[in-house]
């Protein structure tokens, strides 16, 4: 009678046991903000290192994509501190938080980097930040104290004679105080990705090449490293590139 006992008791703690049981808590998905951008040629979507047609008649292949969107935000609400787009490396992504979509029914900002983060000593910023030396890399100037806002390189046949010579280097590397442009996106539409809302700018390299009197000849126009003897150019290349980025 007393085995009985001794199980029967061992059922009933058994059972007061399961009854007793708490799930682990389970953490609460926490809602991501991404920001991607197209590249594209006109109509056509642009990849690095096709050949396409300048406004002059020129073959041009882009090798390089790069720009800081500094301190995005809306009405005081900050979205992140800076933002990098890396074509070659990072693809389509611009940034990627986690946020509330409702948060950002406009987007504020600058291309390039504000002052008071331009000449901050680039090894102090957050590790996870895109200002921090190690991920902005060779965005920022050893030479010079700052960051470089956009890069664009390329290569160019200017002899139009049907044989293929890529040997004309564009490079455009635009920064300096000089040089920063704000950008305001006030109609912002987030798409619902599940779990993810996402917003997408385009960014037309036809329509930076210009037209007219805002047009970039790269056979003549080839070279800014934003320095002295080259505002200018500088600022017209940096001009265009704000003019070219625009809502998907």
């Amino acid at each position: 009678m007393r085995t009985v006992g001794y199980a029967l008791s061992a059922l009933v703690v058994l059972s007061a046991c399961k009854e007793d049981k708490v799930d682990d808590p389970v953490e609460p998905v926490q809602p991501l903000l991404r920001i991607t951008v197209q590249p594209t040629y006109g109509s056509e979507t642009l990849y690095l290192d096709s050949t396409y047609i300048t406004p002059e008649g020129y073959e041009v292949q882009f090798t390089e994509l790069r720009f800081y969107m500094g301190e995005p935000a809306n009405n005081g609400i900050s979205f992140m501190d800076a933002a990098l787009f890396d074509y070659r490396e990072r693809g389509n992504l611009l940034a990627e938080v986690v946020g509330k979509h409702e948060d950002f029914p406009a987007l504020q900002g600058f291309l390039g980097i504000a002052s008071s983060s331009n000449h901050a000593d680039p090894a102090a910023f957050p590790n996870a930040s895109m200002l921090n030396i190690a991920n902005a890399n060779d965005m920022h100037w050893g030479w010079s104290n700052g960051y470089i806002f956009m890069k664009v390189e390329a290569k160019v046949d200017t002899i139009q004679d049907g044989i293929p010579l890529f040997d004309h280097n564009v490079v455009f590397h635009i920064g300096g105080d000089e040089n920063l442009k704000s950008l305001n996106f006030p109609n912002v539409t987030w798409s619902d990705l599940g779990g993810v809302h996402a917003f997408a700018l385009r960014l037309d390299m036809l329509n930076f090449l210009g037209n007219g009197s805002t047009s970039i000849d790269l056979k003549t126009e080839f070279t800014s490293h934003s320095a002295p003897g080259q505002e200018a150019l500088s600022d017209k290349v940096i001009s265009n590139f704000t003019a070219s980025l625009s809502p998907l």
